[in-house]
């Protein structure tokens, strides 16, 4: 029990609850509880006051909460939750959606629990009616989690970035359950985009297959007559909502760039499992995806931001000043996806047809991006370079620079000024908010800058308020107590991002028969893991400082490595794959051995 009150009420506590009339009650924030033990309260209650108690878990999940109360007959209960509170602030829950469950009781012991789910850390209780006293007893939550097929091992050396790691982990237990969703509290629906990059954890952390593969039909079943996903699916209101915009009531249609995401949802399944069998039913759509895009697009030019009609194009919420100025970033997103998803995709499928025509327009629309966006000058892609002139600034965004590197697309193979740019954050440059994050830490470390990305983990994400208060990633980088933010939100970056970047474990071939590993520690002196692939578990251990640093690589049977480490890095027991290239070398990992490498500067 956190805090407790009497409210007397001006005005009948049903209206309330059912209009959200002002004014209606006043609060005593004298406690109302008038005795208790360790696990029961006793209040007293009659027909203008009642009693309010909120109660306090260790950490935000999902689950159906519970009580036990012994009362007169027809006492009335309305139980609230909320994701944030602050003690001494608002003295009733029902600040997130006007949400509240109501129980009338018989005489004597009534034990109550709601017939739906929630996400939750705080649970509050209005206790009203009738005259007398009551105990409540027994208050708490049936927990709601998918049974994954592998626990989660991660353990560093720095407590905050662990405390992150962690908070993640939590995070995707309550955002993956038989659905993948952005936040249950909020928005119980399957997204692609920003949250389809939860995918890579549920993979890699817990090695569970079945959720990728139902995401991909599932959401794929969302495409429209027209051609393009409805960007959350299955959601009523993606329904409602091209109903809406065409009577102009919202500014939000389905997210054009989150079809576009799902083709990378979809190639990455086949990356990690090498299962055809699961994008069977899927392949025809994206197929008809890719010749929306084709319809919509300018003769020889670009895919629009702008004038879509129903469709909108969003990217994100934070690194825009403007819609045109997503531009650049959309459009390098789809050549990417035409290039380097889809038309792998369709190779393995046998489509070589249309994987010739996916890669020729891919090609064209990433010709016609560099010759609109690309400053020779300044070695970089700027988002306004059309519109400098009439803006009087330059305005770049993390998702073009990440998007060219990622992929190969910068002119000559120039990316320092781009990486340069990532690394330093300039103030004409916007910044994703955290569930997109992912793709600027991608790309630096695909340049080999890790430090900025470490050293983001141990501040703005440790900073996050969800991480100390919930043990939970939130939606945005600050957000506030007692109102409809997410405090549980999917973006899971540092997660992903240590499998995938700082031990850099990746495939190379499907089915994780050929694994890249390239470790990129920065700072961190120890780093230990286990990613499961459907070979079986790689184990990943590494301690020391840079440039004496012991790792310690399991791989398992069927899964034959790749040790990428700069050219500097002396390795006295491996034989080089090659020469050195792009200030690396290659070093090949015999699968179903453990490797230990000493890692020494030379």
């Amino acid at each position: 029990l956190a805090e407790s009150m009497s409210v007397r009420w001006k005005r009948s506590p049903y209206e309330y609850f059912e209009f959200g009339t002002p004014d209606a009650y006043e609060v005593n924030r004298i406690p109302s509880v008038v005795s208790n033990t360790a696990q029961s309260w006793t209040v007293n209650v009659d027909k203008v006051r009642g009693a309010i108690l909120t109660f306090e878990f260790k950490e935000q999940s999902v689950g159906f909460p519970y009580f036990t109360i012994d009362a007169p007959s027809g006492t009335v209960v309305e139980l609230m939750v909320q994701e944030a509170h602050l003690i001494g602030g608002e003295p009733l829950l029902n600040t997130k959606f006007n949400s509240w469950t109501r129980f009338i009781c018989r005489t004597g012991t009534n034990r109550f629990e709601t017939f739906d789910y929630e996400s939750f850390r705080w649970l509050q209780l209005h206790i009203h009616g009738t005259e007398g006293q009551a105990v409540i007893s027994n208050v708490g939550m049936r927990r709601r989690q998918y049974l994954w097929p592998n626990p989660p091992q991660i353990q560093c050396n720095d407590p905050k970035i662990q405390k992150v790691l962690e908070a993640c982990i939590n995070t995707v237990h309550n955002s993956a359950q038989e659905t993948i969703v952005d936040g249950m509290a909020r928005e119980r629906q399957q997204y692609s985009g920003d949250c389809g990059h939860q995918l890579h954890s549920i993979q890699n952390v817990f090695g569970d297959r079945l959720l990728h593969a139902r995401f991909v039909n599932t959401y794929s079943q969302g495409i429209t007559l027209d051609g393009y996903f409805l960007d959350a699916w299955p959601a009523f209101d993606r329904l409602a909502r091209i109903m809406e915009r065409q009577v102009g009531i919202t500014p939000w249609g389905p997210l054009l760039d989150h079809g576009v995401g799902f083709n990378f949802d979809c190639w990455y399944y086949y990356l990690y499992t090498g299962d055809k069998l699961a994008l069977t039913e899927v392949m025809p759509r994206l197929v008809k995806f890719f010749n929306y895009l084709l319809k919509i697009r300018i003769v020889n030019g670009l895919i629009p931001v702008e004038n879509l009609g129903v469709p909108i194009v969003w990217i994100d919420h934070d690194a825009y000043k403007k819609q045109r100025h997503k531009l650049c970033a959309f459009n390098l997103y789809i050549a990417a996806m035409m290039q380097r998803a889809f038309a792998p995709l369709c190779e393995a499928f046998g489509l070589f047809e249309i994987a010739n025509k996916v890669r020729a327009v891919g090609a064209s629309i990433q010709s016609v991006t560099i010759k609109t966006f690309w400053s020779a000058s300044k070695g970089m892609f700027v988002n306004n370079l059309p519109w400098i002139s009439e803006e009087k600034e330059e305005r770049t965004c993390d998702r073009s620079l990440a998007t060219a590197i990622l992929f190969d697309q910068c002119p000559q193979g120039i990316t320092k000024f781009c990486a340069k740019a990532l690394a330093t954050v300039p103030e004409n440059m916007g910044l994703s908010y955290p569930a997109n994050a992912n793709w600027r830490y991608w790309a630096l470390a695909k340049t080999g800058i890790v430090q900025p990305i470490i050293d983001d983990f141990r501040t703005r994400w440790y900073d996050i308020e969800s991480v100390a208060e919930n043990n939970t990633i939130a939606e945005w980088w600050h957000v506030r107590h007692d109102n409809t933010q997410q405090w549980s939100h999917c973006a899971v970056a540092p997660l992903m991002v240590t499998y995938m970047n700082l031990a850099g474990i990746q495939p190379l071939t499907p089915a994780f028969k050929k694994v890249q590993i390239r470790p990129q520690l920065g700072d961190l002196e120890q780093l230990s893991l286990i990613n499961y692939t459907i070979q079986g578990a790689i184990l990943f251990s590494a301690n020391g400082k840079s440039g004496n640093r012991l790792i310690e690589i399991s791989l398992p049977k069927g899964c034959e490595g790749e040790l990428m480490v700069p050219s500097n890095e002396e390795i006295k027991n491996l034989l080089p794959i090659g020469q050195p290239a792009n200030g690396l070398r290659r070093y090949r990992l015999a699968a179903g051995q453990t490797h230990k490498i000493l890692l020494k500067t030379v």
